[in-house]
C-alpha cells in the first residue's frame, strides 16, 4: 500500500513559481476586500460626512469594496479560462 504524504499542501507539486504568487495574490487581495467592510476596519469608515456621489461615506465604502470584490473576481475569472 502506498504511503499518503502527510501535511498541508497548498498547491500541487507541478504548479510553477508564477501560478503560485499569482494565486497568493488573489487569496490576500480577496481577503482584504472582505475585511474592508467587517468589524474593527469597518470603523474608519463609520460616518456619515463627507457625502460621496449622494452617499453617505459608510454606504460609499461599503460599495467602493464590493466594486472592487467584482472587479477582482471577473478578472481571476479571465486569467483562469
Amino acid at each position: 500500500m502506498k504511503e499518503l504524504p502527510k501535511g498541508l499542501y497548498i498547491f500541487n507539486k507541478d504548479t510553477d513559481e508564477k501560478e503560485k504568487k499569482r494565486s497568493i495574490f488573489w487569496f490576500w487581495y480577496f481577503i482584504i476586500c472582505i475585511l474592508a467592510t467587517m468589524w474593527p476596519i469597518y470603523i474608519i469608515a463609520n460616518r456619515i460626512y463627507p457625502m460621496i456621489l449622494g452617499m453617505p461615506f459608510s454606504m460609499f465604502w461599503v460599495a467602493l469594496w464590493i466594486g472592487l470584490l467584482f472587479v477582482g473576481t471577473m478578472t481571476k475569472f479571465k486569467q483562469e479560462y
